[in-house]
């Protein structure tokens, strides 16, 4: 599609007139009169997995003068069968965060004097199960942007994305002092990939064990990785157990994750010369209680190209724990942890970052040509794009064969 092109309308059954005019008497007060509205698609192929994101642009009219406003709407994308009751948690956990953990969040940093997370307004959630949706703030309007997913981050778009993740950490740390245990609150921040259903671990163990093998099979082809051949076909029966130990809870440590933070997740503000000034979180999708580290080692794995997370390590590193003690030193509250006590707790955690990274990193270099209908769609549709790509594609190895090297050298692949 060309982009003068007009996006042409769609007419996704979850999306009604009922639940558009709930958003806007939400957004612009109850005198709001909804007088049409359309649908389109906002997204390119491949841009979603888990949901699938629309641009509902509405016609209103307010003290009887007419208007217009524009809405974003997740809702189910209703493929691979194996993860419909996965799709369910994940619009429950969203809709959590937006109806009431982000208001725990937001009024913990406003206690303290601090700017709001940065997160689109949320307007209107429904869970009706396999129609679910959530009407969320256009913010295109206010100049943000999405990321090309297949460029690694450089240091000014990720610089902004740590300082965000750690006052969503250092906020959620902070918020300890009025609840204890945020999932004794919020129960559904208990479930995650693994015990989601009760298929979950086999279905999980399916997963990850396919895509070990498809990146065995790839690596094979390259050739030079017989270390990380012999690691995947080792390891392959512990993706469960490397799962668990990698999200366990331990204090001081876990905070609120955002727990799906990638450069797809993510919209940017830029300036006149095209700088980065302003990042917004997209996504909370997956939130959870675990190790600050989860976040950090799946952003650096899935988003950053290896010689930029290899060169700016220890800068990161700094920019992170600089913004989380910012956050804890205007809340009266110690550092729950030392520099040195962060550099390791992220190499604690690099095999969850290299875990992640052979599901996510796999669907950026396949470039959104992947088969999503059932789950042997798609690997195999996986595994014949990786084949094609080996010897052509130009993100393979700034992207992703540099984590198997760098996961070799730090002794996590031996």
């Amino acid at each position: 599609m060309e982009i003068n092109d007009p996006v042409p309308e769609i007419h996704p059954i979850e999306i009604t007139k009922e639940n558009v005019e709930a958003a806007l008497k939400t957004d612009k007060g109850s005198e709001a009169h909804l007088v049409s509205f359309t649908v389109q698609e906002c997204t390119k192929k491949g841009d979603n997995y888990a949901t699938m994101v629309a641009r509902v642009n509405v016609n209103y009219s307010l003290n009887e003068t007419d208007h217009s406003v524009s809405y974003i709407v997740k809702y189910n994308p209703k493929s691979f069968k194996a993860f419909e009751k996965f799709a369910y948690i994940v619009f429950k956990k969203e809709t959590m965060f937006y109806q009431h953990l982000v208001h725990d969040i937001q009024s913990q940093l406003q206690d303290i004097g601090q700017t709001p997370l940065r997160v689109a307004k949320c307007f209107y959630t429904s869970l009706e199960e396999n129609r679910e949706v959530i009407f969320l703030e256009d913010l295109r309007p206010r100049g943000f942007k999405m990321f090309d997913r297949k460029k690694g981050m450089d240091v000014a778009h990720t610089k902004l994305v740590l300082e965000e993740l750690a006052r969503l950490h250092a906020a959620s740390y902070l918020l300890k002092a009025k609840i204890p245990d945020l999932t004794e609150k919020y129960p559904i921040l208990n479930l995650d990939w693994i015990n989601y259903a009760d298929d979950a671990r086999e279905t999980m163990y399916e997963t990850f064990t396919k895509q070990m093998d498809i990146v065995k099979d790839m690596l094979s082809k390259v050739g030079g990785y017989e270390v990380t051949e012999n690691w995947l076909s080792r390891n392959k029966e512990r993706v469960l157990e490397i799962l668990d130990n990698q999200l366990e809870r331990v204090p001081p440590y876990d905070v609120l994750c955002h727990g799906d933070c990638w450069n797809n997740n993510v919209l940017f503000r830029y300036n006149e010369k095209e700088i980065p000034v302003e990042v917004m979180l997209l996504d909370l999708q997956l939130v959870r209680q675990a190790s600050f580290a989860t976040d950090l080692t799946y952003l650096f794995h899935t988003s950053l190209e290896g010689h930029v997370r290899k060169t700016y390590l220890e800068a990161f590193l700094n920019i992170y724990y600089s913004a989380f003690l910012s956050v804890t030193e205007a809340g009266d509250t110690a550092m729950p942890f030392s520099r040195l006590e962060l550099r390791q707790e992220y190499r604690n955690h690099l095999e969850f970052g290299l875990m992640l990274a052979m599901l996510v990193t796999i669907m950026i270099i396949c470039e959104g040509n992947i088969n999503k209908e059932d789950q042997k769609g798609f690997s195999d549709s996986v595994k014949d794009i990786l084949d094609q790509l080996v010897a052509t594609s130009p993100i393979l190895r700034p992207r992703f064969l540099s984590i198997f090297d760098e996961m070799v050298e730090n002794g996590i692949i031996e």
